[in-house]
């Protein structure tokens, strides 16, 4: 059971998930519980999901995008 003054953190790794990215921030944000830190780390996308993530994150302050250049 989660505490009430507790943060949930969450990590969702990413490579090119234009396609499933939007709807995976916003399943998480939708969450009953509200003290989340959600990190988005973009692994050099060459597709639109780092631009989707970071509006996200412009929205919602729970989110932190990170991008960084491909590594596997």
């Amino acid at each position: 059971m989660i505490q009430d003054n507790a943060t949930v953190g969450g990590i969702v790794p990413m490579f090119n998930a234009e396609q499933t990215i939007g709807a995976t921030l916003a399943s998480i944000c939708r969450q009953t519980y509200q003290v989340l830190d959600i990190v988005v780390v973009d692994d050099g996308s060459t597709d639109g999901s780092a631009s989707i993530a970071t509006a996200y994150a412009e929205k919602d302050q729970r989110i932190l995008s990170y991008l960084r250049t491909r590594r596997g």
